[in-house]
């Protein structure tokens, strides 16, 4: 049986325009400093640097609600890793731009051979739709705004298609509002049985 990216490239233009999108936004904004910008955001110490700021947050604060959000944005974020991972990647078996075609490599690797979905955007919307059941709509909406830099990150960086971008957001979405209800209805449960 062939991937699942295979059959659904056999459609005709419906990849066309990913690639077109790519090659402009990779190609394009010739500012040097942007690249700093981009490898920034999308480098898993910010994020990581992040996470630490929420945890002292709560252990400061005391705040319960800080302390939920850690616990489901972590959960959330290690289902997206491990579904993309091992899961959907070698499912749809579609190669990063920069194994299949000529890009402006703007970091030092590639990454892994396959791109779809984008780890990076998957975990960023499952952090986003975690933090959405508890934070205010100002936090979400710099986290938003975080989540979708880092998206754009991917393909100026020349690491991934906007479709393995879109499709990324889509799964942590899903992945994080299931995770994120199960704890929920878990708390729930052993609060009402106590």
């Amino acid at each position: 049986m062939g991937s699942l990216y295979g059959i659904l490239t056999g459609m005709d233009g419906l990849f066309s325009w990913d690639k077109n999108i790519f090659t402009k936004i990779n190609q394009g904004f010739p500012f040097d400093g942007l690249d700093r910008i981009a490898l920034f955001i999308s480098s898993s110490k910010t994020w990581w640097a992040l996470a630490v700021l929420v945890l002292f947050l709560g252990i400061v604060l005391r705040r319960k609600k800080w302390l939920k959000v850690l616990l489901c944005c972590s959960l959330s974020l290690g289902v997206s890793d491990l579904v993309n991972s091992y899961g959907l990647k070698p499912l749809f078996q579609r190669q990063r731009p920069c194994h299949q075609m000529e890009v402006r490599l703007r970091q030092q690797h590639c990454g892994s051979l396959y791109g779809m979905p984008s780890n990076h955007a998957s975990n960023g919307a499952a952090v986003f739709t975690a933090s959405a059941f508890w934070l205010s709509k100002g936090l979400l909406g710099i986290i938003g705004v975080l989540v979708l830099l880092v998206g754009w990150s991917r393909i100026y960086l020349g690491v991934h298609f906007p479709l393995d971008v879109l499709c990324g957001f889509g799964v942590g979405a899903m992945l994080a509002t299931i995770t994120t209800l199960l704890v929920i209805k878990t708390v729930n449960y052993r609060r009402n049985r106590l």
